[in-house]
Order: C-alpha cells, then structure tokens, then sequence
C-alpha cells in the first residue's frame, strides 16, 4: 500500500517526531510512518494556540488515538512575535520557523533525533515562504522526498482509511489577514466565532471571513452565492453582532489559489 519511494524515505534507526496539524499531508506521512516504524517509535507534535482552529485539535487527538501513537500538544503564541504580529508578506516563514523550533526542542527532549512534516511535491512549486524554514532547520518532508503530489497524498489517505481524505483544508486563522493588516487577538477572535456562525447559518463548510480594517469580506463557492443573498440580512444582522462593522461579499466566490489582497 505504502510506495516503495515513501517506504524508503521513513526508513531509519531513530525515533522520529511529526508535525501533525491534523490535516491530511501529515496524518498521511504519520500513518505510514507508523506503518513503517512501528506507532512506539513515533511522536506526533501537534501545535495549539489561538491561531489555530479549534477543530483540527479534535482531528488530531482522534487520528493519533486510532494510530496508538503518542500526541504531545505543544502551546504557542504566536502573536509574541512581532513579524508575526505585523503581517508582512512572509509571515509564514517567521511562523514556521518558531513552530518548527519549538517542535525541534520538544523532539530532542522526547528522545526523538528527527522531525518531518507534510509537504508534499505539489508544495514545491507554489509560493510559499515557510518552506525556506525547513531547509535552515534540517526538517525532511517524505512525502515531497518520494515525489508524491497532492493527488497521490491522497489517494494513499483513502487507501489507509483517514477520514482526512475527504477533509477540507483548515488553514490558521492568520490567513484571513490580508498582508499589511495587522493580526489581533479581537480579529481572531471575531472572525473564528463569525466563520463557526455562518457554517451553521448557510450549511456551507467551504467559506471565510477575512478581516479588513474591521470590516468582514465574506467568501463562499459561487455556487452558493444565491443562498448567501437570500440570507444576507440574518448574515448582517450576526457579523455585526460579532462587532465587525461592515460587511461585504466577494462576487468572485472563493478560491484557495487566489493570491490575498493587501490592506
């Protein structure tokens, strides 16, 4: 079931430490390294804050208990850090970098000599400035190593059974700041509890709410558009009981390839 190429990739002597966001490219590489290692050589490294979703910890306690593999849950503030704090355009390169230190520390005292993580090929070729802090901090990726791209990733989840495989992305809630618009902990705050009211409202998991000066841009799939208009005073009516004070609707619909705007 596991390519031969990813195989070959986990292969080795030591304990191992995974970044496990509880998505499904690192509960794919955790799973096969489980398979691989065995689940007692495995620690699965999972970071909380208020960045993150509150959800994907619920992801990640339920996918290392079905492995039998260690979770450790690793707090982190991540609004400390003023390059972090300022959104400027590589914010997720200074975020990945205190992640993956702090995850590195956490690793060495657990026993474990080695940490990897879930980029994938795919990862490779889009912009993504995280991906420079791995090579400062000697973090491997697997699967990228074994040339698996998305659709194989996940495939391989359907494969071993990871409900991830039918998962939508649940990237942090940073990236609902544009860049240049600095990220709070009020405008977390706000737009977790808006986007949580608003899945419940229009029964539409796939949308965001991105904070702008105060003001919440809301995207959903074009195709439900017409249930965001027919909704659109009860929707009102919320955000602003959440204390955004305007709120407008992207016409375009969402997409997750589309660059962010600046402030």
């Amino acid at each position: 079931m596991i390519p031969e190429a990813l195989r070959q990739a986990l292969l080795t002597p030591r304990r191992v430490a995974v970044a496990f966001s509880g998505g499904m490219d690192s509960a794919v590489l955790l799973a096969c390294a489980a398979r691989v290692l065995g689940p007692e050589r495995v620690i699965a490294l999972h970071a909380v804050g208020e960045v993150f979703p509150p959800r994907e910890r619920i992801w990640a306690r339920e996918t290392a208990r079905q492995l039998g593999i260690r979770l450790e849950e690793i707090p982190v503030d991540l609004l400390a850090l003023p390059a972090f704090r300022e959104n400027p355009p590589d914010r997720c390169y200074h975020c990945k970098r205190h992640l993956l230190r702090l995850f590195l520390e956490e690793a060495r005292r657990l026993g474990a000599e080695v940490l990897w993580e879930g980029t994938h090929q795919d990862d490779l070729s889009a912009s993504r400035p995280g991906l420079k802090a791995l090579s400062e901090l000697g973090v491997r990726s697997p699967l990228a190593e074994a040339g698996l791209n998305k659709k194989a990733v996940q495939a391989l989840a359907r494969k071993m059974g990871l409900p991830q495989a039918e998962k939508l992305p649940s990237p942090c809630l940073a990236t609902r700041f544009p860049p240049g618009e600095p990220v709070t902990r009020e405008g977390l705050y706000l737009v977790y509890r808006a986007e949580e009211a608003l899945r419940d409202l229009l029964g539409e998991e796939t949308l965001r709410v991105r904070y702008v000066r105060g003001e919440a841009r809301l995207e959903v799939p074009p195709e439900a558009l017409p249930r965001v208009f027919s909704q659109r005073w009860r929707i009102v009516t919320l955000l602003r009981k959440w204390g955004f004070r305007r709120i407008s609707l992207d016409l375009e619909g969402y997409s997750s390839s589309r660059p962010p705007e600046k402030a």
